[in-house]
């Protein structure tokens, strides 16, 4: 009797593999809003009072730059030819120096997304300024100062208080960063600007400090050039609004009877925008022809009271939240509209381009029965004790609707000595000015 063949062993059924993970893709950077907590009513908040060292060595003046507003690449339209020794058989440049330690040569494959991007795209330069937000809340912004002494764009990080200009490489979309303000060698970074659709959307940041690349993504908030009426003739102004719905705060911004750049002011609102506040701008009389002659505070204080009513009535804004942001040099003139209508908040922003003399006295400040928020900011906030003193005196005992934030500037020792008479402006740009000021408003009852 022969014995049974043994079964053949049944083959181990092979483990089951983990379920499939998607890979998410990086998500788009919603336009958020900030939202900061509410500002104490009744106390003088101090930020910090620690003033920074300031240098003594002067900065020299730099050379503005010529930089159209479009430049149009285009198979009818080629950027300048390089020098002879530098150009390939298709008489283009052989390579294309991004950073200091790097080259990148060019190829077949470069050539065509350059003919890419010049045949689909061509952006006004313009557009690449404005807030720029990373993941981490960082705020990058990209002010346009080509019409200043810097004589270009600019990079202000809000975080690290670092200041650069932004020196053109490549084409149009690739610029460098230097050491220093007005340094361009080595090469410590560079800013590639990306579109999306049919406008410029992010940029990528690398530096020699970060170890890793940086993706800002621009704070696309709305705006508008507007005009209205006013006591001498028409007057040109330019509306920013956050980026969705309707009935926001507003605030007419007042900066002060001198012509200030354009860019710089721009720079202020949008970043007032983003953080939910619409901003009305206007030119101060006398600054729109070809030899600016600024009127006084009188006229500028009859020109924000058109501007306010122009704001107080406009559809999007709630006329309800509608108030006056004196800066520097223009809180005297928002201080003196405000006690001729009734906004319902004012703002004082005390800067270093504001002599404390230039305040109206105690019985003028004694009037201000509306919500008045005092931020005292720069580098030389001791000057505004008496100020202070006074301000807390009718805020405790007269029972004004006063807040009081000191909080000096903290910028660095190179931002402080390239700023010169720029300097307010350049440290307003920093989000947690904007950040206070719409805390303290929503705060309001």
């Amino acid at each position: 009797m022969e014995p049974e063949p043994e079964p053949e062993p049944k083959p181990e059924p092979k483990p089951a593999l983990p379920p499939a993970t998607a890979i998410p893709n990086e998500p788009e950077f919603p336009n958020d809003l900030y939202v900061a907590a509410p500002l104490p009513m009744d106390k003088t908040v101090v930020l910090d009072d620690s003033p920074p060292v300031i240098g003594s060595e002067e900065t020299p003046e730099a050379e503005p730059e010529f930089d159209p507003d479009v430049i149009e690449i285009s198979p009818t339209k080629t950027l300048p030819p390089a020098p002879e020794e530098d150009l390939a058989d298709d008489g283009l440049s052989k390579k294309i120096y991004v950073r200091k330690d790097a080259t990148v040569h060019r190829g077949a494959e470069a050539r065509f997304g350059r003919a890419l991007m010049g045949d689909y795209f061509s952006y006004s330069a313009k557009e690449f300024s404005g807030q720029f937000r990373t993941k981490d809340d960082r705020i990058i912004s990209i002010i346009d100062a080509r019409n200043t002494k810097y004589g270009r764009f600019l990079i202000y990080d809000s975080k690290n208080k670092t200041l650069r200009r932004l020196k053109q490489a490549f084409g149009k979309y690739v610029y460098t960063i230097g050491p220093s303000v007005y340094a361009d060698e080595p090469v410590t970074g560079s800013v590639t600007f990306l579109a999306k659709d049919d406008r410029i959307e992010r940029f990528i940041l690398m530096t020699d400090d970060d170890r890793i690349a940086h993706y800002p993504v621009k704070v696309h908030v709305r705006e508008e050039e507007v005009a209205f009426d006013g006591p001498a003739g028409r007057i040109e102004a330019r509306l920013s609004r956050p980026p969705y719905d309707e009935g926001h705060a507003g605030a007419v911004i007042v900066h002060g009877p001198d012509c200030a750049d354009p860019g710089m002011v721009q720079a202020f609102a949008r970043t007032l925008s983003m953080h939910g506040l619409a901003a009305l701008t206007f030119t101060p009389r006398g600054c729109g022809g070809e030899s600016p002659s600024p009127a006084g505070t009188g006229e500028l204080a009859e020109d924000t009271l058109s501007a306010f009513d122009f704001l107080a009535a406009h559809p999007s804004i709630d006329a309800d939240k509608t108030g006056i942001w004196g800066s520097g040099p223009g809180v005297p003139a928002a201080i003196r509209a405000a006690r001729r209508t009734a906004p319902r908040f004012l703002i004082c922003m005390l800067t270093d381009g504001l002599d404390p003399g230039d305040l109206p006295n105690r019985a003028v400040l004694a009037g201000l029965d509306m919500p008045v928020f005092w931020l005292v900011t720069g580098r030389r906030t001791a000057g505004w004790r008496p100020l202070i003193t006074t301000l807390e005196t009718l805020r405790d005992r007269e029972k004004r609707a006063f807040t009081i934030v000191v909080a000096p500037a903290r910028t660095s020792r190179e931002v402080l000595e390239a700023e010169g008479e720029h300097s307010s402006w350049v440290e307003q740009v920093a989000d947690d000015h904007a950040a206070l000021a719409v805390s303290w408003i929503n705060g309001l009852e």
